[in-house]
């Protein structure tokens, strides 16, 4: 992993809207970690963000159990939330359309790991916010919390939704 620049803690309500809108348009990046500590990298359409867990803000998103990446957050129930910039949207679609079964997408999309705070999963250098977050609970299929169109879906492929504290959320410091 790179070399971690200094980081500048960020209150949560100054980048929700920040983080909604990347969700709303491209996605955002989120890392994991398995047991063996090897990560990985997804690209994520959908989440909620806002107050408060034992005073930290919450971060809620939701993973299928076809996304290789489902299987480490199960094994590590921690991630990061590394918001893009426009000039990352390369990177994100290839995160989101790519498996990790297949390549090591941080090396393919040119993204930098660096050791994050609080929690296994690494943060992204390029990505000017990173969110570390750690789960507290899960709501595994079957649920009612999606869409009728999820739902419809065999229960073995429907979204768990993982509500986690954010521990730690940071701009670099260039």
């Amino acid at each position: 992993m790179a070399t971690t620049p200094e980081r500048l803690p960020v209150p949560w309500e100054q980048c929700a809207g920040e983080i909604l809108y990347r969700l709303a348009h491209g996605g955002v990046l989120c890392t994991v970690i398995d047991q063996a500590g090897r990560p990985n990298v997804l690209t994520l359409g959908w989440g909620l963000f806002g107050p408060s867990y034992h005073g930290h803000p919450i971060c809620v998103i939701a993973i299928t159990p076809l996304r290789y990446s489902w299987r480490f957050i199960e094994e590590v129930p921690e991630f990061v939330l590394a918001i893009p910039d426009d000039s990352l949207a390369p990177a994100v679609d290839l995160c989101g359309t790519r498996s990790g079964r297949e390549m090591d997408k941080f090396a393919a999309s040119g993204l930098t790991p660096v050791p994050s705070l609080h929690v296994r999963p690494p943060s992204i250098l390029q990505c000017p916010l990173n969110v570390e977050c750690r789960v507290y609970t899960r709501v595994q299929p079957p649920h009612f919390l999606l869409t009728p169109e999820h739902r419809q879906r065999p229960v073995g492929e429907q979204h768990t939704i993982y509500f986690a504290e954010v521990l730690g959320l940071y701009r670099w410091a260039r």
